[in-house]
């Protein structure tokens, strides 16, 4: 009995040293508490979607001990993620360029383009090295100077990880634990590249709980809470799944060595690959696309452009050419293909002005006078027979009468695919036969009555996304004329600004149409949903 009473005695205090190595557990394990507490409600098999209240109530709840966790970690992680010193990030790019020569010595470094670490608008970025022409090559990657979601998976970590569903269903996941401990590694042959990546990055994923708010009534805002919250959540699972305590995976982990990892470094990895991610064919399958980090091409900031970023199999290696005439000095911009403003935002941390995909995201409901959240609305008897019939049109071209999504362009014009339901939803018995007649997935005007009715709902759905936001057009200006703003709160407003002035064009045009100052929109050529 005295033996194991020594034992007994022997375990706690090895639990009280490793309470004394690591102060943060203690926050950590109530983190854990706190995520493992948030249950979706399922249906059946089914998880129901959680409702925007129920994201700001979590993440708000969560921002308080995450700030404690993160304020106990900088014990082991305070000086990856200080501010650097003045010049600190130009010697690290000295070491990276001189690592990126010898690993890809085409890569035309130095001939074609440079980078320039400091004094550009974006902070640092790619420069032409001489006088480059439109449609120029200025800059090849080999695939052997990539991180690949391959070499992550079959690492010996990745063999651990992967054995987890999360992990397996979530390349870029993996990906991201893989540069984290390679970060965390100083003699890691990615340690030139991965320390000469950005110490913070303006996405929001970092805003705090302020922050977050000036999104309040905009579309992104249910996306900005989620990524907040799983990522959260992930680092959760990772730790668990590295300790043993979520999974068989601990005692293989253990022979791995891993040093500990803070919630910072977790998520400083995330961000890495939500805004440098791109897609190469794998060598054993070129129908399949790898996920990878390319070293010097992911330093070029963005423009509205043309995709001139193509992989060149003959030589194993990803390529870029210029989009414009570039002087001497001047930055080399790339377009990253057409995303709107909000996905800018949330997985590259800005908006382009004057950007040609842009678009705003707004979720439809017929009758008028359902919302978002309602997944019933009671109809007269009468109007039960042709609600089936409309319903049924609009299963057919894979749309929903309420929670249905449609695009709002920078012009006020909204899809093509958005009038179509319009006029759907509001059809009487004759204009359905012509719309059961029709061979195509878009409908054109079914008459005056019709698109009357169509303009309305599509006013009234309009009108209600914009009663969302707490703030107008005009205040959102005079904020930004002011000084108190934060660059995330700034970026947030600019955002929300513009969603609110493209729905406004939107609303008018079809007020205008309603006065019968307005042509019908089904010459519209805007096809997306």
């Amino acid at each position: 009995s005295v033996d194991i009473m020594a034992k007994k005695k022997s375990g706690r205090t090895a639990k009280s040293n490793a309470q004394k190595n690591h102060p943060w557990k203690s926050k950590l394990a109530q983190i854990s508490q706190i995520v493992n507490s948030y249950r979706p409600a399922k249906v059946g098999a089914s998880y129901v979607k959680e409702t925007l209240a129920d994201l700001v109530k979590q993440v708000t709840y969560q921002q308080k001990p995450l700030g404690e966790l993160i304020k106990a970690q900088e014990v082991i992680d305070s000086k990856r993620h200080s501010p650097r010193e003045a010049g600190e990030r130009a010697s690290s790019g000295v070491v990276f360029a001189k690592w990126l020569n010898d690993k890809a010595p085409d890569s035309k470094l130095g001939d074609t383009f440079d980078f320039k670490w400091e004094g550009l608008a974006e902070g640092s970025g790619v420069v032409a090295a001489k006088d480059l022409k439109r449609h120029e090559l200025f800059i090849q990657i080999p695939r052997k100077a990539m991180i690949t979601s391959t070499q992550a998976s079959q690492s010996p970590l990745g063999k651990v990880l992967m054995k987890d569903p999360m992990f397996g269903s979530m390349p870029n996941l993996m990906l991201a634990v893989y540069i984290m401990f390679e970060r965390l590694n100083p003699e890691s042959m990615w340690a030139p590249y991965l320390n000469a990546l950005p110490r913070r990055f303006n996405l929001p994923l970092f805003f705090d709980a302020e922050e977050l708010k000036e999104l309040a009534g905009s579309p992104t805002y249910y996306d900005a809470l989620k990524i907040q919250k799983q990522t959260l959540r992930q680092y959760v699972l990772t730790t668990k799944l590295l300790s043993g305590a979520g999974g068989g995976g601990g005692r293989e982990a253990a022979g791995l060595n891993l040093p500990p990892f803070s919630y910072r470094d977790f998520r400083w990895a995330v961000s890495v690959v939500m805004t440098r991610q791109n897609q190469i064919p794998s060598t054993s399958d070129p129908k399949k696309r790898l996920l990878v980090l390319i070293p010097g091409w992911d330093f070029c900031n963005f423009r509205d452009g043309e995709l001139t970023t193509q992989f060149n199999d003959e030589v194993d290696a990803s390529e870029s050419f210029t989009m414009e005439d570039v002087k001497k000095g001047g930055q080399v911009y790339i377009h990253y293909g057409n995303r709107p403003n909000s996905k800018l935002f949330l997985f590259s941390g800005f908006i382009a002005d004057d950007n040609k995909s842009d678009y705003v995201e707004v979720v439809f409901a017929y009758p008028s006078e359902a919302a978002e959240d309602n997944y019933k609305v009671d109809l007269k008897p009468e109007d039960a027979p042709m609600a089936k019939i409309r319903r049924m049109m609009l299963q057919v071209r894979q749309l929903r009468e309420i929670i249905q999504p449609f695009r709002i362009y920078p012009d006020g014009k909204p899809s093509e695919i958005c009038l179509t339901w319009c006029r759907i939803c509001v059809c009487n018995k004759a204009e359905a036969a012509e719309v059961l007649k029709a061979k195509t997935a878009v409908i054109s005007s079914l008459g005056k009555r019709n698109e009357r009715a169509a303009y309305a709902l599509l006013k009234e759905n309009v009108e209600r996304s914009l009663q969302k936001y707490p703030t107008t057009v005009d205040q959102d200006r005079k904020l930004l004329d002011t000084a108190t703003l934060s660059p995330n709160a700034r970026v947030a407003v600019r955002l929300r600004l513009a969603e609110k002035v493209t729905l406004q064009k939107c609303a008018k045009r079809a007020t205008e149409f309603l006065k019968g100052n307005c042509e019908t929109a089904s010459a519209n050529d805007n096809k997306q949903v």
